[in-house]
């Protein structure tokens, strides 16, 4: 049988085209984090905009019951008629073209097998919408591929992908693999000075304390607090550089697990949080922390009912005419760090204050675990999701991957 092997690296959600499809896409994220923090107990980090551009590559190509449930699981409109990878195309596009406060390197290619013949329309249309290259390549020959593709990658993010594939992933009965990285490094609009990080005390689920340098400023920016059933805890947004993206961190109270959280959290929770902070002067102390993750989606997407495309005889006749193609493996990895880099010391009032200046009674101190959200401003996507169970844990390893 011919088998698909599905890649997916970093990558961003989002369009400057359309606001309707973020309260639907949202759902699709939220539901897709908690599938995943089914399988996992300490740090995430994952991309949910990664996700949806290679679900939407994969429905690109796909028909009947394999195009429904993507569909479905993301929430799509049945008379959407393609809007959604316009609106893929249209983000894709505008970032890629503002480009001065942060660094934004997207790419996305296909390597075929020699001789593995697909169709001309869907290798346009990839191209068209997601800005796709077409590679030819000999997966017999499993250690050179994944050298070219390994290198490809970490060209691409800046050298923060590494290794991505040793060549034991490739086999005989590989035909094609989709690879889509993106690397985003930004500034702080109000940055944390190195030396107010001190060494803190951060509470672990469990109980136990490790120290964590922690990052220090008194920051004039948008938080607040909400209480709700089972839900208590305080939202806090920190900015980037030209306003374009900001990192939202979701504390929940120290009475509150995670878990919970995590379990009650809804997609109208985080848009309706997003709408309802208001800027103020906030006393943050937030660790710094760097998570290196690879994960396989496969599990997670079944429990989100797409089990189809990883069926052998479904239908992706939209990309070639075997009848014998289906996805193998869907993968992402991921590195993400936060630290006081970024941010030129900037004009207006509250930035750059020194924490022995603090007059400021709200206080926002990361202590204990704690989820965040990566955000395209101007359209509310999701671009990074995930939580800091410990900040001491530099790297996690992936349910059944080898370490990083």
């Amino acid at each position: 049988m011919d088998k698909i092997l599905w890649i997916l690296l970093i990558s961003f959600p989002g369009s400057q085209a359309s606001r309707t499809l973020v309260p639907k896409n949202a759902e699709f994220v939220v539901d897709l984090y908690q599938a995943i923090c089914s399988s996992h107990t300490s740090n995430i980090v994952f991309s949910p905009f990664g996700t949806t551009v290679l679900l939407s590559m994969v429905q690109l190509g796909a028909k009947g019951r394999a195009q429904q449930q993507i569909r479905e699981t993301l929430r799509l409109q049945e008379t959407s008629n393609g809007e959604e990878f316009s609106v893929l195309k249209s983000f894709i596009s505008a970032i890629l073209e503002k480009k001065q406060e942060f660094t934004f390197n997207l790419a996305s290619a296909l390597y075929l097998q020699e001789g593995f013949s697909v169709k001309e329309t869907y290798l346009h249309d990839n191209k068209e919408f997601f800005q796709s290259s077409t590679n030819l390549v000999d997966f017999l020959d499993a250690k050179a591929c994944a050298e070219k593709i390994s290198t490809w990658v970490e060209n691409k993010t800046d050298g923060k992908i590494k290794n991505m594939f040793s060549g034991e992933e490739f086999g005989p009965l590989t035909r094609l693999v989709l690879v889509n990285a993106i690397y985003f490094k930004g500034d702080w609009k109000q940055k944390f000075r190195k030396e107010d990080t001190k060494l803190m005390d951060f509470t672990k689920k469990d109980g136990s304390r490790v120290k964590v340098p922690m990052m220090k400023s008194v920051l004039r920016t948008k938080y607040g607090y909400f209480s709700e059933p089972s839900i208590k805890c305080q939202v806090l947004e920190l900015p980037y550089k030209g306003d374009d993206f900001s990192l939202i961190v979701i504390l929940p109270e120290e009475d509150v697990s995670i878990e919970d959280l995590e379990k009650l959290i809804t997609a109208q929770h985080i848009l309706r949080w997003f709408s309802e902070m208001h800027e103020q002067e906030v006393e943050v102390s937030l660790p710094r922390f760097k998570i290196q993750q690879k994960l396989d989606f496969k599990e997670a997407f079944h429990s989100l009912n797409i089990t189809e495309i990883f069926s052998g005889g479904c239908d992706l006749s939209g990309i070639t005419d075997s009848s014998d193609v289906y996805v193998s493996q869907v993968m992402q990895k991921v590195f993400f760090e936060i630290n006081e880099d970024g941010g030129e010391v900037a004009s207006s009032s509250g930035m750059n204050i020194p924490v022995i200046m603090s007059l400021t009674q709200t206080q926002f101190t990361a202590t204990h675990p704690f989820l965040f959200i990566m955000k395209n401003n101007p359209t509310e996507s999701l671009l990074f999701m995930g939580r800091v169970m410990n900040p001491d844990s530099q790297a996690v390893k992936g349910r059944d991957l080898d370490s990083l």
